[in-house]
């Protein structure tokens, strides 16, 4: 029987490791490329401008569903 109870402690390649796993790649930020407009009335004028349907993302809570 092996002992489950072992302490762990992680040292600087193991942090250096779970920091590249962690970290965003540079793909997964595109979306902040977007413009992205936060007052409706700016965006529905600017849509309305260049003749485009608007793009509403709304929620109720928190992101992480801790509500």
């Amino acid at each position: 029987m092996t002992d489950r109870k072992k302490e762990w402690t992680p040292g600087p390649e193991t942090m250096e490791s779970l920091s590249s796993l962690i970290k965003s790649k540079p793909e997964e930020m595109r979306w902040k490329d977007i413009p992205w407009e936060t007052d409706l009335w700016a965006a529905r004028r600017r849509a309305a401008a260049v003749r485009r349907p608007l793009f509403i993302w709304a929620m109720n809570g928190n992101p992480l569903g801790c509500v």
